[in-house]
């Protein structure tokens, strides 16, 4: 965990130092996560989560993310899902639609009062306006430490993502670390199948041209259902 931590602080001093500061936003994001037990084994999740940008004016993304897992134990988890976003142009003031097929594997343990989750996803990415598929690979481990007798819990988490191949039609798409999220927040769960969690976000996007990168100020807050 510590050679991530130093190896994205690298990475940003350096793409700072080449290109200077990056452009920043202001963003609200509010994920509603679903997850439900269809047997034994077998589980669906739906995630529905609107993205409100430009210094929180305007509703700029909405993305819709069903899925199933098989479960192997209490830990390990299996996942197939399917993506579609629709994120706003903002010369043209048009939607442009991103679909996604993704497959994913969790790997979630409790040691005393803290939860430690590690997830990981392959993404390909079917772009407007762009004939290639875009391949991604993300990682993120995510730390909840519960307070004891309470329904309080402190959050933090670190993803990171890496484009597996070079994209012609996209300067952008280029193979290497593309993203950087991290995220600090607090928890309230209100019975064991409700939980609202918010805080903030950082998400740094790496420019593969001569343009700055972005980063994003985001006040998220998810809501976790789980049934």
């Amino acid at each position: 965990m510590k050679k991530i931590l130093s190896l994205t602080m690298m990475i940003f001093s350096l793409s700072v130092f080449a290109k200077g500061a990056p452009v920043e936003d202001f963003q609200i994001w509010v994920p509603i996560n679903t997850n439900v037990k269809l047997g034994d084994n077998l589980r669906g999740f739906l995630e529905i989560q609107p993205r409100i940008g430009h210094n929180a004016e305007s509703l700029d993304t909405g993305i819709v993310r069903p899925a199933l897992g098989w479960a192997f134990n209490d830990n390990w988890t299996v996942w197939g899902g399917y993506l579609l976003q629709a994120q706003r142009n903002s010369s043209t003031n048009d939607y442009n639609l991103e679909n996604r097929a993704w497959q994913g594997i969790t790997y979630k343990r409790k040691f005393g009062d803290n939860v430690f989750e590690m997830r990981n996803r392959l993404e390909q990415r079917f772009l407007p306006h762009n004939g290639d598929i875009s391949h991604r690979w993300r990682t993120r481990f995510r730390i909840e430490h519960m307070f004891v007798d309470t329904p309080w819990s402190l959050i933090g988490s670190e993803e990171i993502f890496v484009n597996l191949n070079n994209n012609e039609n996209d300067p952008q798409l280029q193979a290497g670390a593309s993203q950087n999220r991290g995220y600090v927040g607090v928890g309230y769960r209100f019975n064991p199948n409700f939980q609202v969690e918010t805080g903030y976000l950082n998400q740094y996007t790496f420019s593969f041209d001569n343009k700055a990168d972005k980063s994003n100020n985001v006040w998220m807050t998810n809501f976790n259902l789980n049934f």
